[in-house]
């Protein structure tokens, strides 16, 4: 298995396709699995980068606590160690954090930003309803990981994708099971986010940037996302009406094409700012 060195530690990535080279960077508790509905389209236009976070998936788990800093740390390494000087990064969720992390730490290097269902933290941001913190915190008694995952991830995806697509929806819970992250590593990345804040530092972004949201995002609401758009001088809003945090696995044939012809619009020098809402 591809493992990379980072100091004394080893991080799990996966590698894929051809073209310009897009890092793409998971979310809170997601292992490489998640990728499965972009690798098909991005992998013919990109080569792609899937690391795993330090303490999740295979990579190894160390003692916390973590910060969105040591995870761009890490994923800058990787990038390092696999030799490429200048790449393009999608992060979604958390690993929308750990772009924007990376973006502050290394500005020469980032060719441009996809941010996915994802905020700038601080002060200004908006948090979840205390009645999804609440779920996604609750434990309940004799509650098998299966259901736990299948709880909490309904909340994630909207009721249209788990009624009409149930044999799916119960694919992507095994996957994430066969990933699962042990409790003291979910409390570290957990913890990872509390003194992030970007939206300062975000003014500073002279990339291109394409953010995109679900308007019925219940993880974090998409005005996180105006947030960001409001924030960095060439960035991009898209909006889904009747999505929720997972779009860009409900919407993977239009998420997709928009990465695909985003990038390709900055290699381009085509590439001009929008708002976009569907």
């Amino acid at each position: 298995m591809p493992y990379t060195k980072v100091n004394d530690y080893k991080i799990f990535y996966e590698i894929q396709g051809k073209g310009t080279p897009l890092l793409l960077l998971e979310g809170l508790g997601y292992s490489t699995w998640m990728w499965k509905y972009q690798l098909p389209d991005l992998s013919k236009h990109f080569t792609l980068v899937m690391p795993d976070n330090r303490g999740v998936g295979k990579s190894d788990k160390l003692t916390g606590p973590y910060s969105i800093e040591m995870f761009a740390k890490d994923s800058i390494s990787v990038m390092d160690n696999l030799g490429f000087e200048k790449f393009y990064v999608m992060g979604i969720s958390m690993g929308g954090f750990i772009a924007q992390s990376m973006a502050a730490l290394e500005p020469g290097r980032i060719k441009g930003l996809v941010l996915v269902s994802t905020s700038c933290g601080g002060k200004k941001s908006v948090p979840m309803s205390k009645e999804v913190f609440d779920q996604m915190r609750l434990t309940l008694n004799g509650e098998s990981n299966r259901d736990k995952i299948k709880r909490t991830m309904s909340l994630a995806f909207t009721e249209t994708f788990i009624t009409s697509k149930p044999d799916e929806f119960s694919s992507i819970i095994e996957d994430r099971l066969n990933s699962l992250q042990t409790d003291d590593q979910l409390i570290y990345q957990s913890l990872s986010s509390i003194n992030f804040d970007s939206c300062v530092s975000n003014g500073n972004i002279k990339v291109p940037v394409l953010i995109i949201a679900g308007m019925e995002d219940k993880v974090l609401p998409w005005l996180n996302s105006l947030l960001i758009y409001k924030s960095i001088p060439r960035s991009s809003l898209i909006l889904f009406k009747n999505q929720n945090h997972l779009l860009f696995i409900e919407e993977f044939i239009r998420f997709n094409k928009f990465v695909i012809d985003f990038i390709h619009a900055v290699e381009e020098s085509t590439y001009s700012e929008f708002l976009e809402v569907y």
